[in-house]
């Protein structure tokens, strides 16, 4: 049915035929979850409701509020055209309803629970000095809430006095404010909303908020890295691409033969393995596990146990008690002479083997770039991106997953010395963006080729650069096309997040494995999860239908 035919019907609003289907269910769904004890307990947990739920929804929805506010008059402030004595009127009421908004929730209304649980949240629980941990569920001692609560009122008071000041002073004066200050206020609202709905622990619905956030980080780095691939894929041969690659593959290859060539440190393992090995801290790896396993000319077929010690000092100190420990790997320069030596071994530390391995690795794979741009005539970048899209897109994603996840996120570890350890979610997140950064690139790239070539010439013709082609002429024309595809794998990636459950990562899914879990109950988690998904899924395909009607060029 045409939208000419739904006006002369007098429809007001057009509903989706699946979302009114979920509408006619909507009836048995609350009075299932209404009546149903094990439904109402499930659904709680795997949504994330905790203690002072009620409280902590009112001041989050309070706090939403007063940043849109803020920030929406901001924005018309400084990009929107006011013409008229009432647009101007209403911008200045609104804005000092900011302001009395924005001072009765920092002086009168009581939002400890809200703040405290955000705070308990962000802090290491086991640790910090500033948690009680005698109550239960943790709070903030008596002497960081005061701390908490002096600081936001600061705050609070320099932004009201300053906000007043710079913005509504003027309005009230029938005078622009300063584009600077207009700005700014802008952006402080739109760095608080943007810490409430990504960041801040929300004990009102923790459970789906991990899931909502998850796939709205990951779509934007996917979308980022999708389209820099795509990019990729558009770059042509230059004249001196081939030459300046292979400068840089030559560099690459002679910073790693220095490397490789620095000299080697000797470590000895003294004493002996019948008992357990004092191993030195920051000792590689890899030589940790030579002995633990016994890999090494001499050694048994039995597992061998190790112990770590803070120094060299204290490895000896710990063979010398003869406290279950009989061996010790220190380095050869400071090995008693008293102890026989079991094993010696000369090897790269880790400072220089490192970044020699990852220089060889690089120069091998621009080599075999540069012998693939020559071959077909592309840019070797383009043949990067193609081979990566090939690849990415031939691994199931759960594979992604476990594989950045587990051992890549290991590995960074051991080679930073645990200055990188990420997050679960962080990790997570990283590879469900790589994993459809593939999916998006191809996305993009049709995109770009539905353009038709005359229009691309013309601009540049009139001379726009690359950039201002791409900017200003392909990528607008080119989302428009690829808004319905590109809603496609924003659903996929919001059931996909599913899988950052194996990384038990909290999220809808892993909650609904731990109630079910404990409550043992067979179907009301499951049928929760998912009434949940389906919930979330409809209402991303009724945004996205939306986004797509408002730019459907036609």
């Amino acid at each position: 049915m045409t939208e000419e035919t739904k006006a002369r019907r007098g429809w007001p609003f057009r509903i989706r035929p699946s979302n009114l289907v979920l509408l006619a269910a909507a009836p048995f769904i609350i009075y299932l979850f209404v009546t149903v004890e094990n439904y109402q307990r499930s659904l709680r947990f795997i949504i994330g409701v905790g203690d002072n739920a009620g409280a902590i929804f009112i001041a989050f929805l309070n706090i939403l509020a007063i940043l849109i506010l803020g920030a929406g008059v901001a924005y018309l402030l400084r990009w929107g055209r006011l013409t008229t004595e009432r647009q101007r009127r209403y911008v200045m009421a609104a804005f000092a309803l900011h302001l009395a908004w924005f001072a009765l929730l920092a002086f009168q209304i009581d939002l400890t629970a809200f703040w405290n649980s955000v705070v308990v949240n962000m802090v290491d629980q086991r640790v910090s000095p500033l948690i009680d941990k005698e109550s239960s569920p943790l709070v903030l001692t008596a002497l960081a809430q005061g701390s908490l609560n002096a600081g936001l009122r600061w705050a609070s008071t320099v932004y009201i006095a300053a906000a007043g000041i710079l913005v509504l002073a003027p309005l009230l004066a029938a005078r622009q404010p300063d584009r600077i200050a207009t700005t700014l206020v802008l952006f402080l609202n739109g760095l608080v909303f943007a810490f409430l709905l990504l960041v801040a622990h929300l004990d009102f619905a923790t459970g789906l908020f991990v899931t909502i956030r998850a796939t709205f980080i990951a779509y934007f780095f996917a979308a980022i890295l999708g389209l820099m691939l795509a990019g990729m894929l558009g770059l042509t041969l230059g004249r001196q691409t081939l030459r300046n690659y292979t400068i840089i593959a030559l560099i690459l290859g002679v910073a790693s033969a220095i490397l490789f060539t620095r000299e080697n440190e000797s470590y000895v393992l003294v004493g002996d393995v019948d008992q357990r090995v004092a191993i030195v801290k920051g000792t590689p790896k890899r030589l940790t596990d030579q002995i633990r396993f016994g890999d090494y000319p001499g050694g048994g077929s039995e597992r061998t146990s190790i112990r770590s010690a803070e120094s060299v000092d204290r490895a000896l100190e710990l063979v010398a008690a003869e406290n279950n420990v009989s061996g010790a790997f220190i380095p050869g320069t400071v090995a008693p002479a008293g102890l026989s030596i079991v094993w010696q071994v000369d090897f790269l530390p880790d400072r220089f083997r490192t970044p020699a391995i990852l220089a060889t690795v690089l120069g091998t794979l621009l080599i075999v770039l540069l012998f693939g741009a020559w071959q077909s005539g592309v840019h070797p970048l383009a043949v990067f991106a193609e081979f990566f899209i090939d690849v990415v897109r031939g691994i199931p994603m759960l594979v992604i997953i476990l594989y950045i996840g587990l051992p890549l996120s290991g590995a960074i570890k051991d080679a930073t010395a645990g200055a990188i350890n990420l997050p679960n979610m962080i990790r997570g997140m990283i590879a469900i963006s790589i994993g459809y950064s593939a999916f998006m690139a191809e996305i993009f790239r049709a995109g770009i080729e539905a353009i038709p070539r005359g229009q691309i010439e013309a601009a540049r013709s009139i001379g726009l650069s690359r950039w201002n082609t791409a900017r200003l002429v392909v990528l607008p024309q080119a989302l428009k096309i690829v808004i319905p595809p590109l809603g496609n794998e924003f659903i996929a990636m919001l059931k996909d997040t599913s899988l950052l459950s194996i990384l038990s990562v909290r999220d809808l899914t892993q909650r609904t494995r731990e109630f079910q879990a404990a409550s043992f109950l067979p179907f009301a988690p499951f049928n929760t999860a998912a009434i949940l998904y389906v919930v979330l899924t409809l209402a991303a395909s009724s945004g996205l239908k939306w986004i797509e009607r408002r730019t459907d060029a036609k």
